[in-house]
């Protein structure tokens, strides 16, 4: 029974030497920024960085989900056009007509058209769906509606 209880002490002397071993250790290295004064210091520093960084990771919160929101929103944004001048009397006047396709980024939106003639000009609309109109499309609103949906968003 003596004999387990100095070993006992001896293995507990053994871990108080190593401890202060370390302890002093540690001391050395970084007893310089825990001195007096400049300890409460950077204890302040430390938690005036620590209030600092919970602000930036909530503001970054904030953010990621601000432009979640402006993602789900520029899906519907008009991201394509197509722009076609055209003569639609040949050879008399000028290029004073156009068809005009707006899109979004899944080919859907609209062509309009404005026809310039002397008596005056005539505005039409017609509404595109997955880049396909149900009203029958000029030429030159095809062309218009193919420049603009071969558009790549970036």
């Amino acid at each position: 029974m003596n004999i387990l209880i100095i070993i006992l002490f001896l293995i507990t002397l053994g871990i108080s030497g190593y401890t202060l071993w370390e302890q002093n250790n540690l001391k050395k290295k970084y007893g310089q920024f825990l001195v007096g004064a400049e300890a409460k210091q950077i204890e302040e520093q430390i938690k005036s960085y620590s209030g600092d960084v919970d602000k930036a990771l909530s503001q970054l919160d904030e953010l990621a989900g601000f432009a979640a929101k402006l993602h789900k929103t520029q899906q519907f944004a008009i991201s394509k056009v197509g722009l076609v001048r055209f003569n639609p009397f040949g050879d008399t006047g000028g290029d004073h007509s156009f068809s005009m396709a707006l899109l979004d980024h899944m080919n859907n939106g609209m062509v309009i058209s404005a026809v310039h003639a002397r008596s005056g000009t005539r505005v039409y609309a017609k509404d595109i769906i997955e880049g396909e109109s149900k009203h029958n499309l000029s030429k030159e609103e095809a062309k218009a509606l193919s420049d603009a949906s071969i558009q790549k968003i970036k």
